[in-house]
């Protein structure tokens, strides 16, 4: 489905299409371990082509910790949300 040719009413202020999505095990031993669901996105009202996908990574067992980044392509915004959700677990997890 093309999604640009559908006509989004000004009342649409957002609008996404789901590119992909996996699940992660993110590990720095035992103390900083989470399970991720990784989700990339397509933003459909996009303006600006560098920030055309983004990505969300959300811990399974601690909702609150999560990432959320955007980029020109979805496998870059994948990189950088897999990166950005360690570094939020490292946080989470006192390491």
């Amino acid at each position: 489905m093309d999604w640009q040719q559908i006509p989004l009413a000004d009342a649409v202020v957002e609008a996404a299409r789901v590119v992909g999505e996996a699940e992660f095990v993110i590990e720095f031993g035992e103390k900083a371990r989470g399970w991720f669901r990784l989700t990339v996105f397509e933003d459909l009202r996009a303006s600006d082509p560098a920030a055309r996908y983004y990505a969300r990574a959300v811990e399974k067992e601690d909702p609150q910790v999560q990432a959320f980044l955007a980029a020109a392509t979805p496998e870059e915004a994948a990189t950088l949300c897999l990166r950005e959700a360690g570094v939020s677990l490292r946080r989470a997890r006192g390491r």
